[in-house]
């Protein structure tokens, strides 16, 4: 089953980016939109971030799904998760490989950006917006669902940030009843001992 409505919005400014891109597997209902180099290519042109006639290769979909999921891994921090050691070096090699670094733009605004096109410029636009969000409490907020078959990345707007599922009416629920059955359970099975 695939859900389509979200108990919270759309993350700040260009960190709603990031959220699509983490979004872009959906684990619980098993979609991934990312199945060949062309959807790759599709999704990065629709938002944006590459330019036409750039051509995507098995390789640039293979880093970019390890990209995805490692951003994934990073959010669930935020929830309460390990990152995984093989997530954070793979997030590193890739703001090496695409040449990561501060740049000032006319007006005065300073931004990250990559020193490569293409997948790699991409995935290094995403990666300077995460590094330049940390800065800020909007990447504190960019969570994961704790249903560890769901994982959907969604942007905590509540004012102490203490939510854990993606939406409470599904993944929340489904969570308060297995703990409860859970103790039913328990309690049951301790009683006629």
């Amino acid at each position: 089953m695939v859900r389509t409505i979200r108990q919270h919005g759309a993350a700040p400014g260009d960190l709603e980016l990031v959220r699509s891109f983490i979004n872009t597997a959906r684990l619980e209902g098993g979609v991934e939109l990312l199945r060949e180099p062309d959807d790759l290519a599709a999704w990065l042109r629709g938002h944006g971030l590459l330019a036409a006639g750039v051509v995507v290769a098995d390789d640039d979909l293979e880093v970019a799904i390890a990209v995805r999921e490692s951003l994934r891994d990073l959010a669930g921090v935020h929830g309460g998760h390990e990152m995984p050691p093989a997530s954070s070096a793979k997030l590193d090699a890739v703001v090496s490989a695409c040449g990561l670094r501060p740049r000032f733009e006319a007006g005065g605004a300073l931004s990250l950006a990559p020193e490569l096109d293409g997948v790699a410029g991409a995935l290094g636009r995403m990666l300077g917006i995460v590094v330049a969000s940390a800065g800020h409490d909007d990447w504190a907020r960019m969570k994961t669902c704790r249903n560890p078959h769901c994982r959907w990345a969604f942007y905590d707007s509540t004012r102490n940030r203490s939510a854990v599922w993606c939406d409470m009416a599904s993944c929340g629920n489904r969570a308060k009843a297995r703990r409860y059955y859970e103790k039913q359970r328990l309690g049951s099975g301790t009683a006629g001992a």
